[in-house]
């Protein structure tokens, strides 16, 4: 918990008012959900990377207050690379403006387009993810595995993915990416197509054109409608 207790200090000392939520904390304690101001924290996306010495980890903050989520940071200490973005000021990479890449139009534009995802951690959800995954692979460019939703999301943004999609994510997962995937130009929805502040833990996120088309291959690959394990907690 070194890394989380060194963000939340940074944090709170900063915005002493402001509730903060993080991966690694006790698990019987009260989450702040209902907080006005909150700062999500992911201190580690990709600790089995991590842990593994495999370069694809991020430290992923977001912030959000009573109109919504506003602020999104995603760091890849391994590429010396920063993702982030405030409401209506766009998404940076390092500074420099980052959009979503369209790749070709009509069936050119799956062929043409490169999808990412990762497995859930319990196994009946890696079966599904599996399933959708094989699905998915067969009808588009390619389809890789990184070990880090919060990255995954970003190279969304910054146009190095076509869409990225995961089945068992929890808040502090995405946190950090919404903003910066909304403000680069992406579509980004729970897995069924709804608003993804109240997924059940299923996420889409494409770069628009291919939105669509996601939602209908996740159907025909998964038309048990259980719910995706683990559940994630929504924030309105």
């Amino acid at each position: 918990m070194v890394v989380q207790d060194a963000i939340r200090e940074a944090i709170l000392s900063a915005c002493p008012e402001d509730a903060f939520l993080g991966e690694e904390g006790p698990q019987d304690e009260v989450l702040p959900v209902a907080a006005e101001r909150l700062w999500i924290v992911d201190p580690i996306d990709g600790s089995s990377n991590y842990l593994r010495g495999l370069p694809c980890f991020a430290i992923s903050i977001g912030y959000r207050d009573a109109n919504g989520f506003r602020v999104g940071v995603v760091l890849d200490p391994s590429r010396d690379e920063l993702f982030s973005a405030r409401f209506a000021d766009g998404a940076h990479l390092n500074g420099e403006r980052i959009y979503v890449h369209v790749a070709g139009e009509g069936e050119e534009a799956y062929e043409s387009s490169l999808i990412g995802t990762d497995l859930p951690g319990d196994t009946e959800g890696r079966l599904r993810a599996s399933r959708a995954a094989t699905y998915v692979a067969s009808r588009m460019l390619g389809l890789v595995m990184l070990g880090s939703p919060a990255l995954g999301l970003c190279y969304v943004a910054a146009g190095r993915l076509h869409a990225y999609f995961h089945l068992g994510l929890q808040l502090w997962d995405i946190a950090g990416a919404a903003v910066i995937l909304q403000e680069a130009g992406a579509t980004l929805t729970n897995g069924s197509g709804g608003s993804w502040l109240y997924s059940d833990g299923s996420y889409l996120a494409t770069n628009g054109r291919l939105h669509g088309g996601m939602l209908r291959l996740l159907r025909a690959a998964l038309p048990d409608p259980k719910t995706p394990s683990p559940p994630g907690r929504g924030l309105g």
